[in-house]
């Protein structure tokens, strides 16, 4: 019973998606080509370094959200010696 319990447990947590988090990340970048679509690139820079070993071109991904920044501006603190 145990064993089924564990086995019912994990496949949940694998068909509810507990595991994609680290791979369905959208970067602000896509790289197209004829195949397919990648738009994992951080930096229209990264994006054009693969284009060139790849090939294909690069543009800005129409479904990138960017995460606001609700937090204030951090201080300088000066620092006396």
């Amino acid at each position: 019973m145990r064993i089924f319990t564990i086995v019912a447990a994990l496949a949940a947590s694998t068909l509810l998606g507990g595991w994609t988090f680290g791979f369905d990340r959208q970067g602000p970048f896509c790289l197209n080509d004829q195949e397919y679509m990648n738009c994992g690139f951080p930096s229209l820079a990264a994006c054009w370094a693969t284009a060139s070993g790849a090939g294909g071109y690069c543009m800005q991904n129409p479904r990138y959200v960017a995460v606001p920044d609700d937090r204030p501006p951090r201080k300088r603190q000066r620092r006396t010696y």
